[in-house]
């Protein structure tokens, strides 16, 4: 498995995020208002992952008080985090896509300006969870001997 590229997640944001735009031009009118909940489970997976990274590197460089590591859960791991990475650049495209459909647009809609702090929280979630996936990745790595 390569290691996750920087092309690959803004390709997959702007794919995600123009598809979401084009999306919410045709459906905007007819959609609920945004739970202002719906991005906490991006913030709670993100941080978990980030605790999850900590406790692996700890773990990798055989610390007191830490159990070795088995590489299959690693490898595991890895896989876990190059998925959520991909994860979190698709979803900050599509709220940073709801946030710019929403903010040119406050006056003409009664929810758009709830929306648009959701919106804002979800892109804020979503780079946690991106962030968290890449540093769990490094983690993972094989060091170089």
């Amino acid at each position: 498995m390569k290691p996750t590229r920087v092309r690959e997640l803004v390709a997959a944001a702007v794919v995600v995020g123009v598809l979401a735009y084009v999306f919410l031009t045709f459906t905007y009118r007819d959609l609920p208002r945004f739970p202002r909940t719906a991005p906490l489970s991006l913030f709670i997976v993100g941080l978990v992952e980030a605790q999850t990274a900590s406790i692996t590197r700890r773990r990798l460089q055989g610390r007191p008080g830490t159990r070795p590591i088995l590489p299959l859960t690693v490898a595991r791991l890895a896989a876990l985090a190059k998925a959520s990475s991909l994860a979190g650049a698709a979803l900050v495209g599509a709220w940073a896509a709801v946030l710019g459909y929403v903010l040119p647009r406050l006056g003409e809609f009664g929810t758009a300006g709830a929306d648009a702090v959701t919106a804002a929280l979800g892109v804020s979630a979503a780079l946690v969870l991106l962030v968290s996936g890449l540093l769990l990745e490094r983690v993972c790595r094989i060091p170089k001997s």
